[in-house]
């Protein structure tokens, strides 16, 4: 439950303001001023005596670089393997790093041997890489790299302002300090309360440099004096604010529980009615939040109901008028065949019951895949013992898809429109290849036929946006309406055919389990 926390406020700072004495406050205020403008003075000396810092060390790694630049050309005519050459390299280095005003060790490195001025036999991999280069000499090439180790201008900042200044690599370990306390490669933790602290960044590695100042010794006579005034200033104020804060508490809880009743209606989880824990006017409010829930989840109600009602009568209005359709197609083969081959019409009749069977089951309107194949071939069956098995229905689809959830009558209607539209080419074959990806069932049938020229294929295609009431075509149109209403924006009838090519409709639906109507 949150927290209505105004209120609560309200109460206790009119306590507050009728308690504190005036003097109480120009002590603490004065106090808090103080120490405000010490620590402000004293972030102010570390943020310029760490861009001293900086700066120092940068002007030191560029005159490193341009002490190594100018003598270039000296250093490639050097040769490691004599002495006198190694004598040469070192009083160069040598004179370099006593330019500058700290400690700094150099090595140089050519993967056998080295040489360097750390003659404290220091670990310079736990200090501060400062500089590091590869230099060209005359048989070789060589790594010179430069560690720093302590600078006097550092040393003063410890001994004068009491600034600890540390270097610290991308995990927080000690590369340089200026204090007893801390040792390199200890890691540095971070500065507790009771000290003021800044850090800038030395480089791209994350190596950075901290400063910080302990101010315990200062806080502490600020704290006892700040410690005598609380202890007054509790003892008068504890029993007052314990009966406010008490009063201030029951007075919110009502306030509260209708809050969160009001954001448990917003995500409709409000349950049956319930009082407040105490009789006051806030219960009229109460009782109104429950009668409004109430009024607008039966608007809710209402309105689904009314949409699942329209959905359905739109529905059984597109199947009363496909199934005409389709009966009178297949009365007229029966009635074509009574006269030339009864034997014939027996069996047409037979299939016919078959497929009516199937049309008319109102147990379940979602069948298996291979039920809706069956259908279709006792479809085909009959329309090819009235013109003559001049129609091949090939069938492509992996065994696994067989018992595949799908709607009825959902493929039926690209086959008559294929057999009707496309039977001008002799013998007429029909592919059906079913494909099936995570989200959605994949319906392609190819006809052999005449195909469409340019202008019929867009007209065709105009016609599948046409009311489904309005228009005279039963088939497509019906079809793409249909599943438009149970699947939604989801499903996608597509139409491509080219004149004496034949044609292709590929019809995609999302696959039951992953559709929400």
């Amino acid at each position: 439950m949150k927290t209505y926390q105004p209120y609560r406020y309200q109460l206790r700072r009119s306590l507050f303001i009728s308690t504190i004495l005036p003097v109480f406050l120009v002590i603490l205020l004065g106090l808090v001023s103080f120490y405000t403008l010490y620590i402000w003075v004293e972030h102010r000396h570390i943020h310029q005596h760490l861009h001293e810092a900086q700066h120092d060390l940068a002007h030191t790694e560029n005159q490193i670089k341009t002490t190594l630049q100018t003598e270039k050309s000296t250093l490639q005519q050097l040769d490691l393997s004599k002495k006198s050459d190694v004598t040469t390299f070192k009083r160069l280095l040598l004179e370099l790093v006593h330019q500058q005003p700290g400690t700094v060790y150099y090595v140089v490195d050519n993967g056998k041997t080295s040489i360097t001025n750390n003659y404290e036999k220091k670990d310079v991999h736990q200090l501060y890489l400062m500089h590091q280069q590869h230099i060209q000499l005359l048989h070789e090439s060589v790594t010179l790299s430069f560690y720093f180790a302590q600078t006097p201008h550092m040393e003063e900042i410890q001994d004068r302002y009491g600034h600890t200044t540390l270097f610290l690599d991308r995990f927080d370990n000690i590369l340089y300090s200026n204090s007893e306390h801390f040792h390199v490669d200890d890691t540095f933790p971070p500065p507790p309360f009771g000290f003021i602290s800044e850090r800038i960044q030395l480089n791209d590695k994350g190596e950075q440099m901290v400063q910080f100042k302990d101010i315990h010794d200062a806080l502490e006579d600020g704290l006892r004096l700040l410690a005598i005034i609380s202890i007054a200033f509790v003892l008068l104020m504890i029993f007052g604010f314990m009966n406010a804060h008490r009063m201030a508490k029951r007075q919110t809880r009502d306030i509260e529980l209708m809050i969160d009743r009001i954001n448990q209606a917003q995500r409709r989880e409000l349950g049956a009615y319930q009082p407040l824990g105490q009789p006051s006017e806030l219960e009229d409010i109460n009782t109104y939040i429950y009668e409004l829930v109430e009024s607008n989840e039966t608007l809710i109600h209402s309105i689904e109901q009314t949409e699942q009602q329209l959905r359905k009568i739109q529905l059984k209005e597109i199947e009363r008028q496909f199934q005409p359709h389709f009966l009178f197609n297949t009365m007229q083969t029966i009635q074509y065949l009574i006269t030339l081959s009864p034997r014939q019409a027996q069996k047409v009749v037979q299939q016919l019951s078959q497929m009516l069977r199937y049309i008319l089951r109102v147990k379940t309107d979602k069948v298996p895949l291979k039920e809706e194949l069956a259908y279709i071939q006792k479809y085909v069956t009959i329309q090819n013992i009235r013109f003559d098995d001049s129609m091949t229905l090939n069938v492509d689809m992996d065994k696994h898809l067989e018992n595949e959830p799908i709607r009825k009558m959902m493929i039926h209607p690209l086959i008559e429109n294929a057999i009707k539209h496309g039977r001008e080419s002799e013998p007429l074959i029909i592919t059906v290849r079913i494909k099936q990806t995570a989200q959605f069932l994949r319906i392609f049938v190819h006809d052999n036929g005449i195909g469409m020229t340019v202008d019929r294929r867009a007209q065709v295609r105009q016609m599948l946006q046409e009311n489904v009431f309005d228009t005279p075509h039963l088939g497509l149109n019906h079809l793409n309406h249909k599943v438009q209403i149970q699947y939604g924006e989801r499903a996608r009838l597509r139409i491509f055919s080219a004149y004496q090519q034949g044609t292709l409709i590929a019809f995609q639906l999302p696959r039951e389990e992953q559709t929400d109507v």
